[in-house]
């Protein structure tokens, strides 16, 4: 716009300077070499404005043509340039995409057209990380870090390289190199302060924060989150040597973080033991209202020591009116229980007892009606609850359950990283419905048997089996009890009518009625196998049993055939071959 303008301004003094060149007519003589020229002053003017434009056309003209052979030169070294661009670009494109050969080629046609370039080293180090050369990325990364221009890239590299191989000295001191040659880098500071907070470098960790927060790398309000961690952890080591200390620690961590339980808890004890009571109420009420913690309400029931269980309860009450929730609610039931006030403790934990409650409610449930009614029934029933309860609130970090406050994550080495909530649960499978069809029976566990009872004779020699079947057939053979393999007799209970008359009998006494049947010199058959029917029938005598030894057997069992049912239960291994090899079984034998 401004050089618009300034054309525009020249036009104007141009055109007016010929406006008044006009207005003013006048001679103009020329005399040299003999010559003289008379002309006006106009057309000298447009004499001299066009021999200057000739003059530029053929200094122009003759510019062009000695720029030639480099324009020429130029235009190759341009195309040149492209293909190794578009080199460059595919082989990105080929290392994001996991084509390996891909990559390394393009990367050896760009090195060989671009020559010599970070882009081109970048290039040839991923394809060969791609296809797990790692000496090869190791010496270009080397190579880039000995460059000044690429020295922050090379030590990056350097660093993975060595996080992968597990060499964490060589990844800390390449990780402080960088934050020294940049202390903005956030992946140097980042690693750096995880290395310190590992190694509870606590004086290098405090710097470590003051640079990112100089760098702008975290905000004032994270930094002194930190810082309030570092504080709370030196006042955890400075415990039992120097309470001045611990006390001093504390406090400076409560300041700049007063949602962090255990600097409130540390700074209100020492502040009890030095008779400050009310600033220590102060500062577990402050925190109490932020995050409340059953340490926080441990803490602040024993503010004054040698208060009686019911003075404590008075002081949780006033606490928890404030602010309650959940914790809140264990800490006054826990409160009443010392005190035997059941009914309050009960009262605390009505809101959270219904539908799932956790397992510390279970457990102070299991308490009350132990303690309250001496119900122990009800007691061993609320701690069965707790077992598959849902799990209580726990200092956790990286899926990492510690039973105390940690300041760095054992996992991943993060300051601060533990918070109090419920730590992670399996991941809820709902199992597939099965369609069953109307003809096929319904089995409702692994563990049920299906039992067929077929329609009873009328025949008084018949009995009726029930032919039990094991449903579990996918597991092993081994598996099942050999007592599956026994026979027993299930014998229904007899009508009241023949219950005076005929006397129940005894498994011996049948065992001898059957050793008695057969015949004299014959040793007493072995149970037949459930897959061979050639030996069951085998084992059988020679024609059906004769009436009279079917009456005797009847008379002696005191069974009758009317209205009654006999029934014999078989429990078959899996690879029992079925009903089918029931057919030449003898009926009177019962195997015990």
């Amino acid at each position: 716009m401004i050089s618009l303008l300034v054309r525009f301004v020249l036009l104007i003094v141009v055109a007016a300077l010929f406006a008044w060149m006009a207005d003013q007519p006048g001679d103009l003589k020329l005399r040299w070499l003999g010559y003289e020229l008379e002309t006006s002053l106009m057309a000298a003017a447009v004499i001299l404005a066009g021999l200057i434009l000739v003059v530029w056309i053929i200094w122009s003209l003759l510019m062009w043509l000695l720029d030639r052979p480099g324009a020429f030169g130029g235009w190759f070294k341009s195309r040149r340039q492209r293909k190794g661009k578009q080199a460059l670009s595919s082989g990105l494109i080929a290392v994001a995409s996991g084509d390996s050969e891909a990559a390394q080629t393009h990367a050896r046609t760009a090195a060989a057209i671009i020559g010599d370039d970070p882009m081109v080293k970048l290039l040839d180090a991923q394809a060969a990380q791609l296809r797990g050369d790692n000496a090869r990325v190791r010496q270009l990364f080397e190579e880039m870090a000995e460059q000044p221009e690429t020295r922050l890239l090379g030590l990056r590299g350097l660093h993975t390289d060595a996080v992968r191989q597990s060499d964490m000295t060589r990844a800390r001191a390449l990780a402080e190199e960088a934050v020294r040659i940049n202390p903005k880098v956030s992946w140097a500071g980042k690693a750096v302060l995880s290395y310190q907070s590992t190694s509870e470098d606590w004086a290098a960790i405090s710097r470590t924060i003051d640079i990112q927060k100089s760098a702008s790398l975290i905000d004032r309000q994270a930094a002194n989150l930190k810082h309030a961690v570092v504080l709370t952890a030196q006042a955890i080591e400075a415990e039992g040597k120097s309470d001045e200390d611990a006390y001093d620690l504390a406090l400076r961590a409560h300041k700049l973080d007063p949602s962090l339980v255990p600097a409130a808890v540390i700074a209100a004890r020492h502040a009890t033991k030095a008779g400050s009571l009310r600033k220590a109420a102060r500062i577990i009420e402050k925190t109490w209202n932020l995050t409340p913690h059953p340490d926080l309400a441990d803490a602040y029931s024993h503010v004054r020591s040698g208060d009686s269980a019911l003075d404590r309860l008075k002081r949780i009450k006033s606490l928890v009116a404030k602010s309650g929730g959940i914790e809140g609610a264990v800490a006054l039931a826990t409160a009443a229980i010392d005190a035997l006030e059941w009914k309050a403790a009960r009262e605390a934990l009505s809101a959270y007892a219904h539908d799932r409650p956790q397992a510390r409610i279970c457990g102070l449930m299991a308490e009350i009606e132990e303690g309250e009614f001496g119900d122990k029934g009800r007691a061993r029933e609320w701690l069965a609850r707790a077992v598959r309860a849902p799990r209580d609130p726990a200092w956790t970090a990286d899926g990492h359950i510690s039973r105390t406050w940690l300041p760095v994550s054992p996992v991943s080495g993060e300051l601060g990283g533990f918070k109090w909530k419920v730590p992670v649960e399996g991941i809820a499978y709902e199992e597939p419905e099965v369609e069953v069809s109307e003809d096929e029976d319904v089995v409702p566990g692994d563990d049920a048997i299906a039992i067929t009872t077929p329609e009873t004779s009328d025949e008084p020699e018949e009995i009726v089996e029930e032919k039990v079947i094991a449903s579990r057939t996918d597991e092993p053979a081994e598996d099942i009890s050999a007592e599956a393999d026994e026979i027993v007799e299930v014998v229904e209970e007899t009508p009241v009518g023949d219950a005076e008359d005929t006397p129940a009998p005894e498994p011996e006494k049948e065992a001898t009625t059957d050793s008695a049947e057969q015949p004299a010199g014959k040793p007493e058959a072995e149970p037949p196998a459930p897959d061979s029917e050639s030996k069951q029938k085998a084992d059988e005598p020679a024609g059906p049993p004769e009436p009279d030894k079917a009456d005797t057997k009847a008379e002696k069992t005191g069974k009758s055939s009317s209205g009654r049912e006999e029934a014999t239960v078989f429990a078959r291994q899996p690879d029992d071959p079925g009903p089918e090899a029931d057919a030449g079984r003898k009926p009177e034998k019962t195997w015990l």
